[in-house]
């Protein structure tokens, strides 16, 4: 494999077949080709990822307010410390 697309839709749950699938077509349509190894990386990292992406997407985090002068060279400062 050359090059790593984003997926944004993944299919969710246990099937890996259909995780699988989903992979496939991704690649294809990138161009890609990826072997089993390759594919066997991708779904293990769905598998350790995927509950962590899913709780972010379900957190409430729209009412919090971003970070004053977001330096991303240096470590977060809350609004006292600006």
């Amino acid at each position: 494999m050359t090059a790593a697309g984003e997926p944004n839709d993944a299919p969710s749950g246990k099937d890996s077949g259909a995780t699988r699938r989903y992979v496939l077509a991704g690649l294809e349509l990138a161009g890609l080709d990826a072997d089993e190894a390759e594919l066997a990386v991708i779904e293990g990292a769905d598998a350790l990822y995927r509950p962590l992406i899913e709780a972010l997407f379900e957190a409430e985090l729209d009412a919090i307010e971003p970070e004053p002068g977001t330096d991303m060279s240096r470590p977060p400062r809350s609004v006292e410390g600006r």
